[in-house]
């Protein structure tokens, strides 16, 4: 399947996918580039040391390409010139499981017994002019094609736009409407002006966020409880209220007379859990279902009777070409838009003639947030910043930990926390995001991604090089750097896409959940598949080129893993994408 053909799941799709296979090409080209500095650090006269060329069926084989050195002395920690303090410290302070292994003391008779800090330095010359020099050459060659490449993929967008018409390409949106302008045809007469071709649609939002949010939960709720009836059972949008409780009443009764048969552990055990879903809104039982119905009812009856006012305005054109001269007879300024003063635009432009609108192309029909549109720039911004100030503290929180793990206990835990952070923060951070107020559902990709990169980023490259000590960054040990970053690397290329594919919640909805399914809608969401999420997807994707370029310059070979890495991602993302995974349109007008 061709990359254009990926359009009809969105053109960010097409992108992602296209950025993945360039980037792993870039990633090899670079890493030719760098043989010379392999070639450098895999030659004795680098290290004299005894290497690792003696680890032949084992990973770290793959480090005796990188500047790992194996040729260390002990020298005495010293004060240089005008430095007023020992550099190395109060010996009493180090205990940590790098210090232990690359610092020590020593009595030093000449000088009369005195006790002394060592330090276990490597011999190996980094700075050499050829080395350096492929670096530089590196970093300015890898910006250089990846800014091309943008530039590129900014082009072959329009291309991919104009090549899947969708109902964005003849549609606009007023984000300013006055609050009484909620008459759809006073609307169209305003938008035909700007058109040979006829207004073909004019819907008028309203500030009705809380109505519809209730129409949803009834919805839900409804659909909950035909799962609870016994088979048969139908309810509908509209249903007879006494059949429906008499099915309750049956299926209440039906319930606890099964729960009756239970032994007293089961009994108990069942008790706990279902008192723990309650908690959390889950499980709720026939009854309980049916009370919440009833009463978000009554609540949406009261709110059909509340007046409420316009808050976005969507109109199609006919043509595309109606849209983009509304849009380009419609474009004021940011100055103008927050004074309501036209300086720039024409009388015509201004509906009524006073307002100056705020009139952008709209998204896609499903990506539209509807309980969202009436809130103002304020609280998006304001939901988006608290969010990210999380996010932040977050990140420190991660860092102590990450800090205390790296230099107290071992490698091992360190790698298990790390995994089990970059795995579970993204969740928290996802529901943090849903209670942020956006227009549409790209944008909300586009925070998600945001702060999860962000996290990601700090958690996977920076805060391992900021807590891993100056003389544990070229060591062949399995706690020190490189070694820590190469096995991350190959986990990137080899266990991550098998987790992808070993979907233990779609195996386990398909296999039992789906045979046990009262009714054939419910049988059929659990073949679903996975949620194919592109913000995820992205932030693995450039936490990849991260590491690349942090670690490059140590392990050049790190390139061609990157490469690999990119690689098996493609293939296992777009198997996943048209053969196992869910993937709704709204969720791939991310990020790119």
């Amino acid at each position: 399947t061709g990359e254009a053909s990926l359009n009809d799941w969105g053109i960010g799709m097409s992108m992602y996918f296209a950025s993945l296979r360039a980037t792993a090409f870039i990633l090899v080209f670079v890493g030719a580039l760098n043989v010379v500095n392999i070639l450098y650090y895999s030659n004795d006269d680098y290290d004299q040391g005894p290497g690792v060329r003696n680890f032949v069926f084992n990973l770290s084989a793959m480090l005796r390409y990188s500047a790992v050195c194996t040729d260390r002395e002990w020298v005495v920690c010293s004060n240089p010139d005008g430095l007023a303090t020992n550099p190395c410290g109060d010996s009493k302070k180090w205990d940590t499981i790098f210090t232990r292994k690359y610092y020590g003391t020593a009595i030093d008779d000449a000088n009369d017994g005195e006790e002394v800090a060592l330090v276990h330095r490597t011999t190996c010359d980094m700075a050499e002019l050829l080395p350096g020099a492929i670096n530089y050459a590196t970093l300015m060659l890898l910006v250089l094609l990846l800014t091309l490449y943008m530039w590129y993929l900014g082009k072959r967008e329009v291309r991919f736009d104009e090549d899947n018409t969708t109902p964005s390409d003849y549609t606009l949106v007023v984000r300013n409407p006055p609050n009484d302008a909620v008459d759809p045809d006073e609307w169209r007469d305003f938008f035909s002006t700007f058109s040979d071709k006829s207004v073909t649609l004019c819907t008028v939002a309203l500030n009705n966020g809380p109505l519809v949010a209730e129409l949803v939960t009834r919805r839900k709720l409804l659909r909950t409880l035909k799962r609870r009836l016994p088979v048969g059972a139908e309810i509908g949008v509209d249903f007879d209220e006494r059949a429906v409780d008499t099915a309750v009443e049956n299926a209440r009764r039906y319930r606890e007379g099964e729960e009756a048969k239970r032994n007293c552990f089961t009994k108990l055990l069942s008790c706990g859990f279902a008192t723990l879903q309650q908690l959390l809104g889950k499980g709720l039982t026939e009854s309980m279902l049916w009370e919440r119905i009833k009463n978000t009812t009554k609540e949406i009856k009261e709110l059909q009777q509340v007046e409420y006012k316009a808050a976005a305005v969507f109109v199609t054109f006919e043509t595309e070409l109606g849209q983009r001269t509304a849009l380009e007879a419609l474009n004021a300024s940011e100055l103008e838009m927050l004074t309501n003063v036209a300086t720039n635009l024409d009388v015509t432009a201004l509906f009524r003639g006073k307002v100056v609108l705020r009139v952008e192309e709209a998204s896609e029909p499903n990506a539209v947030r509807w309980t969202d549109l009436y809130t103002n720039s304020l609280s998006r911004y304001l939901s988006q910043i608290i969010t990210m100030a999380i996010t932040t503290g977050l990140v420190l929180l991660s860092a102590i930990v990450l800090y205390l793990t790296r230099l107290t206990v071992n490698t091992y835990t360190f790698a298990i926390i790390l995994s089990a952070l970059n795995s579970i923060i993204p969740i928290v951070l996802r529901l943090l995001v849903s209670y942020e107020k956006h227009y549409d559902e790209g944008s909300v990709q586009r925070s998600f991604y945001v702060n999860i990169t962000f996290f990601r980023w700090v958690n996977t490259a920076i805060i391992m090089r900021i807590v891993t000590p100056i003389l544990a960054t070229i060591g062949a040990e399995k706690i020190d750097l490189i070694n820590t970053v190469n096995s991350m690397m190959i986990s990137e290329m080899v266990v991550s896409p098998m987790l992808r594919y070993l979907d233990f919640f779609t195996i386990l909805n398909r296999h039992y959940f789906a045979p046990r399914a009262k009714t054939e809608e419910e049988m059929l969401s659990y073949f679903a598949g996975g949620w194919y999420n592109l913000a995820e997807r992205f932030t693995d994707f450039t936490k990849v080129l991260l590491l690349c370029t942090f670690f490059g310059t140590f392990y050049p070979l790190m390139y061609f893993l990157g490469a690999g890495i990119l690689f098996f991602q493609y293939w296992m993302d777009k198997f996943l994408l048209l053969v196992s995974c869910v993937c709704v349109s709204i969720a791939t007008y991310v990020v790119y």
